[in-house]
């Protein structure tokens, strides 16, 4: 493991009434718990968190994008020099994330792959741009190695308005399936992150050996699939959720 040189940077996003400010509190608490490096924290926002340094996300141009979260890129963009980690507010970290927070020298973003989406995606899917095996509920990059996706994006914005609805989509195929256009693309497997709510032996589960549960809900309102958000699980995550209260 490298030195740790300097202190990482997390980012959070948070509009709109889907989540209320304990999501943004709880995920910081859940940081001081599990990193063991100093860090900071910033919630992009249009409504301030009282005692969180926030950013307003109306001041972002990509903000309402058509293309979902596609501010995602433009934070990047923006937040250009030291380590950088961006977090989804719908996630429970359980477990020692410290090694992955360390400033180990990567060429290119490092987001996940979604070990979790059926293989049979990869035929019958993706040709048609349906399917995605990329996730950016914890993206971590170094310096300017995020820039060429904004600056991609920028450059044919209009066309990828129309051909993709969401930032992951775009990422997947604009990046990841073109060996990141000339940047290294490294990804991350299975080690540390699991899927709350996708269909599976692991569904509605607790995976102890592991750090980080997504519960990605925003494309299953759209779907008849029962899925459960991290106020309401019928298991143990909800309340090690709320134990972030007391950090």
């Amino acid at each position: 493991m490298s030195k740790q040189d300097h202190i990482p940077n997390f980012y959070t996003f948070k509009w709109g009434d889907k989540y209320g400010p304990e999501y943004v509190i709880r995920l910081r608490n859940s940081l001081i718990k599990y990193c063991k490096f100093p860090f900071n924290f910033t919630c992009i926002t249009d409504n301030p968190v009282d005692g969180v340094v926030c950013e307003d996300i109306r001041e972002y141009q990509l903000f309402s994008e058509s293309v979902f979260t596609a501010e995602k890129m433009e934070l990047m963009y923006n937040h250009a020099t030291g380590t950088n980690i961006l977090l989804d507010l719908d996630i429970l970290i359980h477990g020692d994330i410290t090694h992955l927070c360390n400033t180990e020298e990567l060429a290119g973003p490092r987001f996940i792959y979604t070990h979790w989406t059926p293989k049979w995606h990869w035929e019958k899917l993706v040709p048609k741009k349906t399917a995605c095996f990329i996730n950016s509920s914890f993206v971590k990059w170094e310096g300017m190695s995020a820039c060429f996706i904004y600056e991609h994006y920028m450059k044919n914005r209009e066309a990828y308005q129309k051909e993709y609805n969401s930032f992951d989509k775009y990422v997947f195929y604009e990046h990841y399936l073109h060996g990141g256009r000339g940047m290294k693309f490294p990804v991350w497997g299975s080690e540390f992150c699991y899927n709350y709510n996708e269909q599976g032996d692991d569904q509605y589960k607790m995976i102890e050996d592991k750090q980080i549960c997504l519960f990605n809900t925003s494309h299953l309102i759209k779907m008849d699939r029962r899925y459960y958000e991290l106020d309401n699980t019928p298991t143990e995550h909800t309340e090690i959720w709320e134990s972030y209260d007391a950090i």
